[in-house]
């Protein structure tokens, strides 16, 4: 998938280097005074929405909307802010005017628009982060303030997607694996027990750094059964179409228990970056059947994780949040 990264001029924008002229800019509404945000979370069709996206580029500036490829925004933005956010508390007088300068000349780096879609599921932090902690998305709420505070002048709006514990967790562990540092699915899903921190308490953080009002979730299944509706949310106004064969293909491909032992065999002889490319090659590959997927097999399992999952549904919805799903 190609994506776009910015010019060199831009580049010293980057890096705080803001000249006259684009201060000018910015006072005279060069920079998009509305931002979408869409947080992901992983493992909810996040490569599949900026595809599209990236794909529907020239569609959505028509409509006003700018939007920055994964590549530039994860350079120029993101893997800044995952290291310094863990750090915010004692550094953020000092880190977060220099992240600002970076997003608002990423922004503009897109031209003008009235609108600005931000779209990275590292925004709330990493599933390696998630599983060495024990927490699901740990930061989320600190992480949005931090985004909120940058994006200070804008009207900032939110959007997540959740998805059922049982294929979330197995999707995230299988993540892990096609880079070769996972531990193994039974000592991951005891990090994850049911009861443990959830998509309620998540939503939950998030609403108190951002307010129930800016903040919409939708579940993946809502997704699923009809991923074109997602850009109404994302790019409201624009006849957004997803072409017929991206409807039919499985949203969401995830590596099979014979693609996993693929990449296991391979993992001595290839770099962590060539594991990376087997694993997404492994995700489309057409093995004979049977070709099952990693499942959770524990019936009390699976139940308890439902029951949590249907429970953090009505706990969202009775925060105020916009929930489809």
């Amino acid at each position: 998938m190609a994506h776009d990264d910015v010019s060199p001029r831009i580049a010293g924008l980057l890096a705080g280097e803001t000249t006259a002229a684009s201060r000018s800019a910015e006072h005279t509404g060069f920079a998009p005074m509305r931002v979408n945000v869409h947080l992901g979370v992983h493992k909810t069709a996040t490569t599949f929405i900026q595809a599209q996206l990236h794909d529907h580029r020239s569609l959505l500036a028509d409509g006003s909307i700018r939007y920055a490829g994964i590549s530039a925004v994860r350079h120029n933005f993101t893997t800044l802010f995952d290291r310094l956010a863990w750090t915010d508390a004692l550094g953020g007088a000092a880190s977060r005017p220099y992240l600002g300068r970076r997003l608002e000349a990423l922004i503009r780096s897109q031209g003008r628009g009235d609108t600005f879609i931000l779209s990275d599921e590292n925004l709330l932090g990493l599933i390696s982060a998630n599983y060495w902690t024990g927490r699901l998305y740990p930061g989320a709420g600190r992480r949005l303030r931090m985004l909120d505070a940058m994006l200070k002048g804008k009207e900032a709006r939110y959007f997540l997607s959740i998805r059922r514990y049982t294929d979330y967790l197995t999707s995230s562990w299988l993540q892990l694996a096609s880079r070769g540092r996972a531990p193994s699915f039974d000592r991951y899903l005891a990090k994850f027990q049911p009861g443990c921190r959830g998509w309620a308490e998540i939503v939950s953080d998030m609403v108190a750094a951002c307010g129930a009002d800016r903040l919409t979730v939708w579940t993946y299944d809502w997704l699923s059964s009809d991923p074109g509706r997602v850009f109404g949310l994302l790019a409201p106004g624009i006849a957004f179409t997803v072409p017929d064969e991206e409807l039919r293909r499985d949203v969401l491909p995830s590596l099979t228990i014979k693609g996993l032992k693929v990449i296991n065999e391979l993992k001595p002889h290839l770099s962590a970056n060539e594991l990376k490319n087997v694993a997404r090659m492994m995700r489309g590959f057409p093995f004979d059947e049977p070709n099952p997927r990693l499942e959770i097999a524990d019936a009390g399992l699976i139940s308890a994780y439902e029951q949590q999952y249907q429970d953090d549904l009505a706990r969202i919805r009775a925060l105020g949040v916009q929930l489809h799903g």
